[in-house]
């Protein structure tokens, strides 16, 4: 075993320091980070294979043959919804707890943490940019199911609707192409 000089530790430690000095509200950072969106809307992080679309989800199954556990905590694997299979201009990609939505053409997007609050209401909890938002602001997305088609509603800290209600379905083949020439039937709320 090698021990290396005190002041080669801190060498190897300072880099570190810095990173963990720029993150959160208050010290220099955004304060949008995971967990930051939850405490704002005073909730708890929850696993989504616990929504009511979780059947529509990759989630762990609960029946287990043998001595293994299933963690329902960890979520579901990725699942990807589009609003038009053909026409890509709004996804919602849904890895463990967190999702990532956007709709290319309008410019908006939604980064968020599963989690349900003390009464009892679950969402995606985390921050959002429209055009003309300078910077990320708190809001939350809603998924509403109906079968295998599920809708989903962006709203702001105040729970008005800024984006949606996007219809949107399964794709287990989703690109990144859209095209943006015809108007969303669902554009950002003015």
């Amino acid at each position: 075993m090698t021990i290396l000089p005190r002041w080669c530790r801190w060498t190897l430690l300072l880099p570190l320091l810095l990173a963990a000095a720029g993150c959160g509200p208050g010290v220099g950072g955004t304060g949008t980070g995971e967990g930051y969106a939850l405490e704002f809307f005073g909730a708890k992080a929850a696993s989504v294979c616990s929504a009511s679309f979780a059947g529509e989800l990759k989630c762990p199954s609960r029946v287990v043959i043998g001595p293994t556990r299933v963690d329902l905590t960890k979520g579901s694997e990725l699942v990807v919804w589009v609003d038009d299979p053909d026409n890509e201009r709004v996804t919602a990609r849904i890895d463990g707890s967190n999702v990532d939505f956007r709709s290319v053409c309008e410019g908006v997007q939604f980064t968020g943490t599963w989690g349900r609050t003390a009464d009892g209401s679950s969402r995606f909890f985390g921050h959002f940019t429209l055009p003309g938002y300078e910077v990320a602001a708190p809001g939350t997305l809603s998924v509403l199911s109906d079968g295998s088609i599920l809708t989903f509603v962006l709203s702001d800290a105040q729970g008005m609707v800024v984006f949606g209600p996007v219809i949107m379905q399964r794709s287990e083949t989703a690109s990144s192409a859209s095209s943006c020439r015809q108007p969303l039937a669902a554009s950002p709320a003015g």
